[in-house]
């Protein structure tokens, strides 16, 4: 998470961060990997707004938060985001990168390469 905090104070002032909760990536009666948090699937709005309010509050969380349309899934159906992606969009919406996990991690530190790049900064 202090990596993610890194980027957003870097890139505060040119990017808006945005969290889109859309299914519970390990829960319990799905895919179980035996973490300290468990949940089952989330199929409800209201479900999966307790999921969310709890990872914000575990993790102090500070940037937006939004939910995906449940059941429908729409947001992970359009982008295929699950289990974890970043996406950098345009202000008009266009796809500019996706960064997907490296092995079993995402390395914040390869999206702030790319976002360097982008935005000419050495």
């Amino acid at each position: 998470m202090n990596d993610l905090k890194e980027l957003v104070t870097i890139f505060k002032d040119k990017v808006d961060f945005l969290t889109v909760y859309i299914l519970e990536a390990h829960a319990e009666d799905t895919w179980p990997l035996g973490l300290d948090t468990r949940y089952k699937q989330t199929y409800t709005l209201e479900d999966r707004a307790k999921v969310a309010r709890d990872f914000i509050s575990q993790n102090s969380y500070e940037l937006p938060v939004r939910i995906d349309e449940a059941p429908s899934n729409k947001f992970n159906s359009v982008f295929a985001a699950w289990p974890l992606r970043y996406y950098l969009l345009s202000p008009s919406g266009e796809v500019l990168y996706i960064h997907e996990p490296e092995g079993p991690l995402v390395l914040i530190r390869t999206l702030q390469r790319w976002l360097q790049g982008y935005f000419n900064i050495l």
